[in-house]
């Protein structure tokens, strides 16, 4: 532990969440795991009782729990919500030791038009581009690679990994997370048969992202037709997410890796999309609906439903479906057998 570069206490622990410690106050900290890989100087955390069988052959020095455990070597802080608390301590650990990937100035090999207006405290990392007319907000960081195209517009405290493409016009919120390789503003996929070949549709419209919204690794945020496709604050876009033009996303979605969004589709507030769904063009998707991972999606789902499987139906119905299909060959075996019996095969 002498080495570490910082660490906490139980005692401190259960101060910053709210919880009551049941064994060694003074014991340290000075990373965190899961249940199973966790050991000495680790943190973990147990969602519910039937783990605690794992928790009493655990080596982490502290636990966050939700009840009392007996029998157990960790120290234990208890709290209402283990998991929860563990998300603040680890938030509240990263907020006190420093970032060295994060650019510190503008590096002499980024390249930022003298019309380009960037605020206070931000970060150009090596090779960067921020072309004409763009503004990056105060405290802002772009990392290696990064292209901020001409008139776009980032907000203040983001963290733009490296080699991100932010194109022209785009405009993005505060504190939103970028990760490496997503692009924002490519054209949107609009093309039309003309006499044997497709033609293209101009694509003259922009991005606007809200507030506190984080981007995966490699996706794809297109730019409208004409308007504006639209991410509301607070939502989360996990790796490899395709979403086309004029698509309008409401605030505090969470949308796993490998969903792809097609043209015009409207999506509401605290919607949630499981990976892979395929989600088809010019349909609403309502304010706290659900969507099973690699569902594909060909109707609109209203607010608070719950949909799954290839059509998308009724997440109850489309257990039923599976459950059913699992039944089939000894349903067949049987159909085969009436037949044989009544002559017919």
């Amino acid at each position: 532990m002498a080495d570490a570069p910082f660490f906490m206490t139980a005692g401190q622990i259960a101060e910053l969440v709210g919880g009551r410690v049941i064994g060694d106050p003074d014991r340290q900290v000075w990373g965190a795991n899961g249940l199973e890989e966790a050991g000495e100087g680790d943190l973990c955390f147990v969602r519910s009782p039937k783990y605690y069988s794992q928790l009493r052959a655990s080596r982490a020095s502290v636990a966050l729990v939700s009840e009392p455990v007996d029998g157990i070597t960790p120290t234990c802080v208890v709290v209402s919500n283990p998991e929860g608390a563990f998300l603040r301590v680890l938030r509240h650990i990263l907020e006190r030791t420093a970032n060295p990937a994060k650019p510190m100035g503008i590096h002499p090999s980024a390249w930022v038009q003298p019309d380009a207006a960037v605020e206070e405290g931000v970060g150009i990392g090596p090779f960067a581009c921020v072309e004409a007319g763009a503004t990056v907000g105060a405290g802002s960081s772009l990392g290696a690679g990064v292209y901020v195209g001409s008139g776009a517009r980032i907000g203040r405290s983001c963290i733009i990994y490296p080699r991100v493409v932010i194109l022209d016009r785009v405009i993005i919120g505060d504190r939103c997370v970028l990760h490496p390789g997503a692009c924002i503003g490519g054209d949107g996929f609009g093309f039309f048969p003309h006499e044997g070949r497709w033609e293209k549709v101009p694509q003259t419209g922009t991005v606007i992202i809200g507030d506190d919204v984080e981007i995966g690794c490699n996706t794809a945020v297109d730019r409208a037709t004409f308007g504006a496709t639209r991410i509301g604050t607070g939502t989360k876009i996990d790796n490899l997410v395709q979403i086309g033009h004029n698509v309008v996303i409401g605030e505090h979605c969470v949308i796993a890796g490998m969903v792809g969004i097609s043209g015009s589709v409207k999506i509401g507030n605290n919607v949630r999309i499981g990976a892979a769904a395929g989600i088809a063009g010019h349909i609403t998707i309502g304010d706290g609906a659900s969507i099973g991972a690699r569902s594909g999606v060909a109707h609109s789902v209203p607010p608070g439903g719950a949909v799954s499987g290839f059509p998308a139906v009724d997440h109850a119905l489309s257990r039923r479906i599976m459950v059913s299909q699992s039944r089939l060959p000894d349903l067949v075996r049987r159909v085969r057998e009436i037949e044989r019996r009544l002559g017919m095969g």
